[in-house]
């Protein structure tokens, strides 16, 4: 019977590193999710997948201690368990910090009205033809079939087509939400209640009625900034 415990128990000073090592992991691998979780998710390379399963290997390896045993495993899910529902109850306290998502956190725009912004492509890791990619699994073939294009906090990317006006609470919890407004605005592409919805992240307006901060130029797509290509066949050709 002791034997069968030393494969599936597991022993007090075991138990106490179990916990002090899912707790620490937990933390850890938290803030590596924190700060490139979307890049991670969203990029379809096999090095990043790599990343992702040794990743989840360590963490595994990690808190089972020494030697892995049933009672360890049930102990870290345990502790896992009990982390989140502590966590998930501090996020529903009315504490602004706890609640505010941070900003690595939060959805970022890729094109607007058919314009890539290229800098948002180099901030997440991704490349124009990974955009393509997601647009062509969309049933998008133009870039003028698209309003908005925006990579999701889990890394997916989401797809507006044309055509339709986007609501201004379409873009809560995205990134630079006031300037993406003032763009679509400028494109006719912005559903006519915009006038009463102000993003959370709008600048402070000036004494003359307009924002403080101006709005730049998006890139057009796979073009030099400012320029607006017709159609994706000449990046087709590149790639």
């Amino acid at each position: 019977m002791e034997e069968l415990w030393h494969y599936v128990g597991i022993t007090g000073p075991g138990a106490v590193g179990v916990v002090i090592s899912t707790v620490v992991i937990y933390f850890v691998f938290g803030a590596v999710l924190r700060l490139w979780g979307q890049r991670l998710w969203s990029s379809p390379r096999s090095l990043d997948l790599a990343v992702v399963t040794v990743l989840g290997a360590i963490v595994g390896r990690s808190t089972m201690g020494h030697v892995p045993t049933l009672a360890g495993g049930l102990l870290a899910l345990g502790t896992l368990a009990m982390l989140e529902l502590v966590f998930r109850g501090l996020r529903r306290l009315p504490l602004p910090r706890l609640r505010k998502p941070s900003s690595s956190g939060r959805a970022m725009v890729l094109a607007v009205d058919g314009k890539v912004r290229n800098d948002a492509l180099a901030r997440s890791g991704l490349t124009l033809p990974m955009l393509w990619s997601a647009l062509r699994q969309a049933g998008v073939s133009h870039p003028s079939q698209t309003s908005l294009v925006v990579l999701e906090p889990n890394g997916r990317i989401s797809v507006l087509r044309a055509g339709q006006p986007v609501h201004p609470r379409a873009l809560l919890g995205v990134r630079g939400a006031h300037t993406v407004q003032q763009q679509l605005r400028e494109a006719g592409l912005l559903h006519t209640d915009a006038a009463t919805f102000v993003p959370p992240d709008a600048p402070p307006v000036t004494s003359g009625g307009g924002s403080s901060a101006p709005t730049p130029a998006a890139d057009g797509v796979g073009g030099d900034p400012g320029q607006h290509q017709d159609g994706p066949a000449q990046h087709g050709a590149d790639r």
